[in-house]
């Protein structure tokens, strides 16, 4: 008996031992656990606020870009206000010109019957002198009289509509004059509108990856390293300059070589919309062209593929001399801040291009003094 009671005695010392032993480790299980949860709680709060962050952060990078084209919306805005004035002058001009030529006849006429005469009042004087009566004398002076007053009112009307015309003449001027400084403006715009892009592209990505997974990271890392690229190689545009620095009455010797046959289509491609207004941003003939669009398009329907900014074109085509050119070759252009403009070059110094006037073949005498060089595909 006295074993029994030992041995259950030995039971209940072990039992109480490893109800101790339990109730410890539970205790040390659950101080350990506890923290580890609400680590994982502030873990996840401060990921929530991190997101909100990175969210206006991200937001605000946006709210840049559309500052920025909202800048150039109105600048576009004032751009084809002008372009309407312009056209609006331009018929006054055409319906002006028009009475000056109709009057010019008349006078013409009236001119070579006096000179058949021996003079002016001998014609009016013959008409009086042949009166058959007072009242036919009367008659026949209102009659003259009303003559001289319409030849002098066609003279009168004649110079004032000659005035009208130089005033009018000199206002086309200005206001063309204003509608370049606004299509250069516009492109500085679009240059610069080209980089801000690129970075605000570059520091979204880097900020979205760091609440991504591993996987979206490694994505959103190459990409952001491909923004950045961009962005640097545009950024090094803004410093290209013109190659002539005192103005356009330096020449420069261009070659002519000849053209390939897909140079040939694009050339035969622009050459369709001479004539069409300058669009901006336009990129198809729907909607008309600006001077990348004119020259993407261009090329596209030759089978060559090109971006859609001037600067992009500069960035992706070959750098040759001015010399070394060939017809079909772009040639690029800038205000003093990055490339801005582009054309098709013809060969004998004259280029197809979408510029102010609409799209027009010139001579490149004036660009030069923009010019930045020559690009072949």
């Amino acid at each position: 008996m006295k074993g029994n009671e030992e041995n259950v005695g030995k039971r209940n010392k072990w039992r109480k031992s490893m109800v101790l032993t339990l109730a410890l480790a539970g205790g040390l299980l659950f101080n350990t656990i506890q923290p580890t949860e609400v680590h994982a709680e502030e873990t996840s709060q401060q990921m929530i606020e991190k997101k909100a962050q990175i969210d206006a952060e991200v937001k605000k990078l946006q709210e840049e870009l559309t500052k920025l084209q909202n800048e150039i919306d109105a600048k576009v805005k004032v751009f084809n206000q002008v372009q309407a004035e312009i056209k609006e002058v331009d018929a006054s001009i055409v319906e002006t010109k028009k009475r000056i030529e109709q009057r010019s006849k008349i006078l013409s006429e009236r001119m070579a019957a006096y000179q058949a005469q021996d003079n002016t009042v001998g014609v009016y004087l013959n008409v009086v002198l042949e009166a058959k009566s007072f009242a036919d004398l009367m008659d026949r002076v209102v009659a003259v009289k009303t003559l001289m007053d319409a030849d002098q009112e066609l003279v009168d009307q004649q110079e004032a509509d000659k005035a009208s015309l130089e005033q009018q003449k000199a206002t086309l001027d200005e206001k063309q004059k204003e509608l370049q400084k606004q299509f250069q403006e516009l492109q500085q715009k679009e240059s610069e509108m080209e980089v801000k892009k690129a970075e605000n592209e570059a520091k979204s990505l880097a900020l979205k990856a760091q609440i991504a997974t591993k996987q979206e990271e490694e994505r959103l890392e190459a990409e952001r390293k491909a923004a950045e690229e961009e962005a640097a190689r545009l950024r090094a545009l803004q410093a290209a300059t013109p190659v002539v620095q005192n103005g356009a009455s330096q020449q420069i010797t261009v070659g002519s070589g000849a053209g390939t046959a897909s140079s040939g289509g694009a050339i035969s491609t622009a050459k369709q919309f001479l004539g069409r207004s300058y669009v901006w941003g336009g990129s198809n003939p729907s909607t008309g062209f600006d001077c990348s669009g004119l020259v993407q398009w261009s090329y596209k329907q030759a089978g060559v593929s090109l971006p859609r900014t001037a600067s992009q074109q500069y960035l992706s085509t070959q750098r040759i001399s001015a010399s070394e050119a060939r017809v079909g070759d772009l040639v690029f252009f800038s205000y003093g801040s990055g490339v801005a403009h582009v054309g098709i070059y013809l060969g004998n110094n004259t280029m197809i291009n979408a510029q102010n006037k609409g799209v027009v073949i010139e001579s490149l005498d004036w660009w030069n003094q923009y010019l930045v060089g020559f690009g072949r595909i």
